[in-house]
């Protein structure tokens, strides 16, 4: 950040990452690039892949299983001199030189060293980085304080015969530490899952069409342009434009729409939605880091990545702590043996325990242990929580945003009302006609319809159809025991059976309550009305209610249209809602009630809540 020309650093700590916006009139990427090698770290430029998730989540892994190593390690050899010293000190017990005639602290000399100098060797190559680009870190007081307890007990006891060497100073410490280290990595790990979670959702390979032929193409081999095919069930790979077919699109984890959409010739498509019926072609617009799942991505990091306030004051700290610590160590040494006059060594213990007495093993532990107590009564509740911020901030929560689709909904249609219109016909007759010809469709509302008849009356007394026909975005056709029956939308029945205005009143109603409307018609003859809607979770009014009772302000954000969601917060009692949202606005609206001094949680799934909720 000193060097000139660079504009603005973002640390991940969660993705251990850091993004750097520089001029580059003032500054070249070669001399970053030297910088940051000089510094210990990788540069990777524009232009390069990054590692994948499976690279990075292994790559975790290991480094997590090392520390765990470290830790084992660091204790099988520091346990005996911290149980020897701690119940020497505590029962105030006789200092017991040699067992057998064999010197002890010939033992504790031996168990400490590896410790010192192979165990904890990242504190000292941490610390020679740090030095040598101009900076003292908290490795420098943890090496500044444990090398001077070590050295003094080594050189004092294999020279001067010194009583108590301070052997369990440099072991416990370093110990300790390593396993704050550990809880940190393993605390890390949690943090960065969501980055992870969102690109496992890319398809890994497309059928693409080349020289007339098909062939299987990894997604990162993709070219703007390619003609790429989609099968029912398959996801689409990147974001295009459609130019053959015509089918519905689960967009869920992108937009939040509750149901699949339709799209034909035209219609844009975006990576990691998932086709589900008919057969596409379309063209390639947007792929790798362009496309719209790689900018959500971007959003979680680099909101991830945004300090806390209080983030820069610790840092700011931290800076000054370690010179602060060795003038004050030098200061007391000086003291004691120019002014007080006591002896070098009584000077020289004093400087060194102000040295061990700063080494930040509380900031090394309290933090992470404090996290993985709360995360972990937490996870008891049901609750899991990436990271301390979360834990630290919900309680000052003012505001709560919640995302409709899959979070206050279940996100599938179901059928809500099924009446009758034709006088003394059995419900449970008009439902298994119905379900019986819907049976034979692909389409979301009749698979919630046949669901339903299934469940009711069941699939084996379900009547026979023949002559099926499916007539696209209208509905369906066929015959039951030589009579048609129909079930579509209302400008199927009108088209094919005459007038339904006299259901007109029951439809808008119906629809006021964000719900569609299916008619049934039966030898000619309309004999029931279906509503279908995307239904509450259980227990999401309860839950708004107590949010309620706590004086939290409620908001609903939704890329749903605005009847939907006026029924929904009508029905669940919430008073702002905000509808047709974008993916990308909802990280917007989030700043926004932020910036009018709310503390604001948010509440969602799928991906289409990553930015907002980061």
């Amino acid at each position: 950040g000193k060097q000139p020309g660079i504009n603005s650093i973002k640390t991940s700590y969660g993705a251990e990452k850091v993004a750097i916006e520089f001029d580059e009139t003032k500054i070249s990427l070669s001399k970053i690039d030297e910088l940051i090698n000089k510094l210990g770290y990788d540069l990777i430029r524009p232009d390069e892949a990054g590692a994948t998730p499976e690279d990075e989540e292994a790559r975790e892994a290991r480094q997590i299983l090392e520390a765990k190593r470290r830790v084992i390690a660091a204790f099988a050899l520091s346990l005996p001199i911290i149980i020897y010293y701690m119940a020497l000190h505590m029962f105030n017990l006789k200092h017991v030189h040699s067992i057998n005639g064999i010197d002890l602290n010939y033992i504790y000399w031996i168990l400490s060293t590896p410790i010192q100098f192979v165990i904890a060797w990242t504190f000292y190559k941490n610390s020679f980085t740090s030095i040598r680009v101009g900076s003292a870190n908290m490795d420098v007081l943890v090496v500044l304080g444990t090398s001077a307890a070590y050295f003094y007990s080594t050189i004092g006891f294999l020279f001067f015969n010194i009583d108590h060497p301070f052997w369990e100073s440099s072991a416990a410490l370093l110990s300790f530490i390593l396993l704050g280290r550990y809880f940190e990595a393993v605390a890390k790990g949690r943090a960065s899952t969501a980055i992870k979670e969102l690109l496992k959702l890319e398809a890994k390979d497309a059928h693409v069409l080349r020289g007339g032929k098909e062939e299987l193409v990894p997604v990162d081999k993709l070219k703007e342009g390619d003609i790429i095919v989609v099968r029912p069930g398959e996801k689409i790979p990147v974001d295009g434009v459609i130019i053959e077919g015509k089918s519905h699109i689960d967009e869920k984890v992108i937009t939040g729409e509750s149901y699949p959409v339709t799209k034909g010739v035209g219609d844009e498509v975006i990576g990691a939605t998932i086709n589900q019926e008919g057969l596409i072609k379309f063209r390639a617009v947007k792929i790798g880091k362009n496309s719209l799942l790689y900018q959500i991505v971007q959003m979680v990091e680099e909101a991830q990545a945004s300090k806390a306030p209080i983030q820069d004051l610790v840092d700011k700290i931290s800076e000054y702590f370690v010179p602060a610590v060795v003038v004050l160590s030098i200061l007391v040494f000086v003291g004691w043996y120019f002014w007080a006059a006591l002896p070098f060594r009584a000077g020289l213990i004093r400087m060194i325990a102000v040295l061990v007495i700063s080494c930040p093993c509380a900031m090394g532990l309290a933090t992470p242990t404090a996290l993985i107590v709360g995360i972990g009564r937490a996870t008891k509740f049901g609750i899991i929580l990436k990271g301390g911020e979360a834990l630290e901030k919900t309680y000052k929560t003012q505001a709560v945003a919640f995302d409709k689709t899959g979070t206050l909904t279940i996100g599938k249609p179901a059928v809500t009302d099924f009446k009758i219109t034709s006088s003394g016909l059995d419900p449970k007759k008009a439902l298994a006609l119905v379900g019986a010809i819907e049976s034979g469709s692909e389409h979301p509302l009749a698979k919630a319809i046949y669901e339903k008849a299934k469940a009711e009356i069941g699939e084996k007394n379900l009547p026979k159809i023949t002559d099926f026909e499916a007539v696209s975005g209208l509905g369906v056709k066929g015959k039951i025991q030589g009579k048609e029956i129909l079930v579509g939308n209302q400008a199927f029945l009108e088209l094919k059976s005459g007038k339904t205005n006299e259901y007109q009143e029951i439809v808008e109603k119906l629809q006021n309550q964000a719900k569609t409307v299916i008619f049934a018609a039966y030898d000619k003859k309309v004999i029931a009305l279906i509503a279908l809607a995307d239904t509450l979770k259980p227990f999401a009014r309860e839950a708004i209610e107590a949010l309620k009772k706590m004086k939290k302000e409620i908001i609903m954000i939704t890329g749903d249209n605005p009847k939907t969601a006026a029924a929904i917060s009508r029905e669940l009692g919430i008073d702002r809602f905000l509808a047709q949202v974008l993916p990308s606005a909802k990280a917007d609206i989030i700043k926004n009630l932020q910036a009018e001094g709310k503390k604001v949680a948010m509440v969602g799934d799928g991906i289409n809540d990553s930015p907002a909720l980061a």
